[in-house]
């Protein structure tokens, strides 16, 4: 007996002694560890970690704030052991390619290595070395900074850099961001919930999902850049067509054979027309260059249409307000949204290539009835007073007028062409007024609003950007009829007779609406159909080529992380006493 309780006496005394020494340990673990945090960020330089632009700079400030503000206590490292923060932060940048963007930008493989090298032990954890434990909760921190920018606002400073995009985003602080996700323990829940949740960034979420599985399969095929087939003709190369309009999904019946020929018939014709619809072709179901092209656009051409315009979104406020008018450039329409219900959806002729439709939001306040047209200086010096000169008649014919500085007619004969930037031109309301009966103001630096126009033939084109900038709406009077819909008082008789009235009248709305005019190339339908649109005026192009920029300089930086948060300090250092 006495023998047992010597030998428990013994293994009691040598468990506390090993319990001493790992509780000394770890002291010194995290000493070490403190050290290295503090080193990491009070050194004189940037880690190599971060991009030598506004942006990293900025990040730099919030990471070295954040550990000031908790007296450099780590966020995801204690005793050199990762936290469940840590674990549940690596497998939300896992799923930043769903979001259309490179885990990698983040150093996802390069913190599941590290994460992994750190469970290596025999029977324990072997955890991280306490100095490379420092930099590395440093790096994360800087890295969730990056990222929740990342998904909050966009790509880094991709938005700031576009000067064609106008529309203001909402204002993100990733530094509070972190210390809510931290206090509440809900990391990941805090990066799901900064992604958009509008119905479209969701469903080109899906369709980014889709395209990359069709890739996956083999994509489509090609079809013969010279192909055209009208309805009811027999062709060999109907097969193909019906093989690329099945990979596509717009096709769903049955492949004729290969090799011989086959009729072009209705089952195949429908699924023509519905590939062009989603394409913005006129939809006659005839195979002819226009819709060949597009066919031949490769599948990695579209996933990259919609992790680009993805992007986009990302750039919007996440609240468009309950009721907004959101025009889409590219896609020439304009949809009204009230509470998630689209009541109304129309065409739009949006701006020329050389004279586009510029990219903001604003606020809509008026709507003008019967309105003057005030043309603007560009177009009277450009095209106005030219023609009046060569014509005589050409003012009368065309309703217009003189006016001076004071808004008071003059005579046009008595212009002094020396100096006609003293004068105005100015068309009278009227059937033939390049307004139409009606437009919509919601005042803003380009000048531009909606409006009614009396070339209704356009609207019937597949292709409608003719304009100076403005956008000319299709059904003028139902969108009237829509924004005024809570003043009973203008039913639509009243709205009918003031468009026709021959004299201008404004009316205030009651409550103003969001419009924005935006730019997406790829869209999804409220059916659910996945639209694509050709890039009008070259703003895809541009973008890709600063975000190609962009993802190099974030490529380098990332690659440079495992020397930044591994490289030794030049010389030891003793912990600070506490």
């Amino acid at each position: 007996m006495r023998k047992t309780a010597a030998a428990v006496l013994v293994l009691i005394l040598a468990l506390a002694g090993g319990c001493a020494r790992l509780h000394m340990g770890d002291k010194q673990k995290a000493s070490e560890m403190d050290l290295a945090l503090r080193d990491a960020l009070k050194s004189a330089g940037t880690p190599a970690y971060i991009t030598q632009d506004t942006e990293g700079a900025r990040l730099w400030k919030l990471t070295r704030q954040f550990y000031t503000s908790r007296d450099f206590a780590p966020a995801w490292i204690k005793d050199a052991e990762p936290k469940a923060q840590m674990e549940a932060f690596i497998e939300a940048i896992g799923d930043a390619r769903a979001e259309g963007l490179d885990p990698e930008l983040y150093s996802y493989s390069l913190l599941r290595q590290k994460r992994h090298d750190a469970s290596k032990g025999f029977l324990t954890k072997k955890g991280f070395d306490p100095k490379e434990a420092g930099a590395m909760d440093v790096w994360l921190t800087y890295l969730y900074m990056k990222y929740s920018s990342d998904l909050a606002n966009g790509l880094s400073d991709l938005a700031h850099a576009d000067p064609t995009w106008k529309i203001r985003p909402d204002t993100f602080d990733p530094l509070a961001h972190l210390e809510r996700a931290l206090a509440e323990n809900h990391v990941a829940q805090s990066l799901s919930e900064l992604t958009p949740t509008h119905p479209v960034y969701q469903g080109l979420r899906k369709a980014l999902a889709e395209y990359r599985d069709k890739v996956a399969h083999g994509g489509w095929p090609a079809v013969p850049a010279s192909m055209k087939l009208k309805p009811g003709q027999q062709s060999a190369l109907v097969p193909l067509l019906a093989r690329r309009l099945a990979a596509s999904g717009d096709y769903a019946g049955a492949i004729p054979p290969e090799g011989r020929p086959a009729v072009y018939g209705a089952d195949i014709q429908e699924a023509v027309k519905r590939f062009q619809r989603r394409h913005g072709l006129t939809d006659d179901g005839t195979v002819a260059p226009p819709t060949v092209a597009e066919m031949n656009v490769p599948v990695d051409g579209r996933i990259r249409a919609i992790e680009l315009n993805m992007e986009r979104w990302r750039w919007l406020p996440r609240d468009l307000g309950e009721r907004h008018i959101l025009v889409n450039v590219p896609e020439m329409r304009l949809d009204v949204v009230d509470h998630d219900r689209v009541p109304l959806t129309m065409r739009v002729v949006v701006g020329k290539r050389d004279t586009p439709t510029p990219i903001f939001d604003d606020d809509m306040t008026n709507v003008v009835f019967s309105p003057y047209w005030n043309v603007p200086a560009d177009i009277a010096q450009n095209e106005t007073l030219p023609a009046a000169l060569r014509d005589p008649g050409f003012l009368q014919r065309t309703n217009m007028e003189v006016i001076d500085a004071s808004g008071n007619p003059v005579d046009p004969g008595s212009i002094d062409l020396g100096s006609p930037e003293q004068y105005r031109f100015r068309q009278k309301p009227g059937t033939s007024n390049s307004l139409g009966l009606v437009k919509f103001m919601f005042p803003n630096q380009f000048n531009v609003y909606l409006h009614d126009t009396p070339a209704d033939s356009l609207f019937a084109r597949s292709s409608r950007s003719f304009s100076h900038g403005c956008v000319r709406v299709e059904q003028p009077e139902k969108l009237a009829e829509y924004v005024l819909h809570d003043q009973p008082e203008w039913t639509p008789e009243r709205i009918s007779e003031a468009m026709h009235a021959g004299r201008e009248r404004s009316v205030k709305l009651l409550t103003p609406i969001p419009v924005y005019i935006a730019y997406f190339t790829a869209n999804v339908s409220a059916d659910g159909l996945v639209q694509f649109r050709k890039d009008v005026y070259g703003i895809d192009a541009s973008l890709t080529a600063r975000l190609n920029d962009r993802l190099r300089r974030l490529r380098s930086t990332a690659s440079a992380s495992a020397t930044a948060i591994t490289a030794p300090r030049t010389k030891p250092r003793r912990a600070p006493r506490r």
